[in-house]
């Protein structure tokens, strides 16, 4: 473990107040990324608005495209915890199939996506690669989504950056009894 794990009975103040609102929504508890962010817990609750805002249904962009893009981008950033909880997820509410999580593992274009969805596989996974995105990819997406979910979508994807650069870097165990499945390839 790279950080001390904070535990609930040992927090004060604004830290305490962050965990107890990360309790309410949170099927992780204040473990994940939220162990990290109670560390800094003015800096985390920053984090945490903007996963409410993203999961709570503010956003502009639809839940498969959500649970898609953290997918591909906890592939790329070879965040374990996040492909770990998100292909459970995924999987358990049977919004994508085994065959496509093993696709994107792979890094490759799961079969039987929507038109929307394969915009949004082509764009997020050329955002990974850190320059513009080829201009047919973005009119794609944008013949596909409204302006607003685009611009969500990639603040969102940065949002999710920061979450996989947070797991790693607190290098967040799976649970016990858990298998990684994350290619590093």
């Amino acid at each position: 473990m790279r950080f001390t794990l904070e535990t609930y009975e040992d927090l004060q103040g604004p830290a305490r107040d962050l965990a107890d609102r990360v309790l309410k929504v949170s099927s992780d508890g204040i473990g994940g990324p939220f162990n990290l962010l109670l560390k800094s817990p003015e800096t985390g609750a920053r984090i945490v608005d903007l996963l409410d805002h993203f999961n709570g249904g503010s956003s502009a962009i639809d839940g498969l495209s959500r649970r898609l893009a953290v997918l591909i981008l906890a592939r790329h950033s070879g965040a374990r915890y996040a492909w770990w909880t998100h292909r459970r997820r995924a999987l358990n509410a049977g919004e994508f199939t085994e065959a496509q999580i093993d696709a994107l593992n792979a890094k490759l274009r799961p079969e039987g996506l929507s038109a929307a969805l394969l915009a949004v596989h082509a764009y997020v996974t050329a955002l990974t690669k850190g320059t513009p995105t080829p201009a047919p990819v973005l009119a794609t997406l944008k013949a596909a989504l409204p302006e607003a979910a685009v611009v969500d979508l990639i603040l969102f994807c940065g949002t999710y950056m920061t979450v996989a650069m947070i797991l790693n870097e607190a290098d967040v165990a799976l649970p016990e009894d858990e298998v990684d499945t994350l290619r590093r390839d």
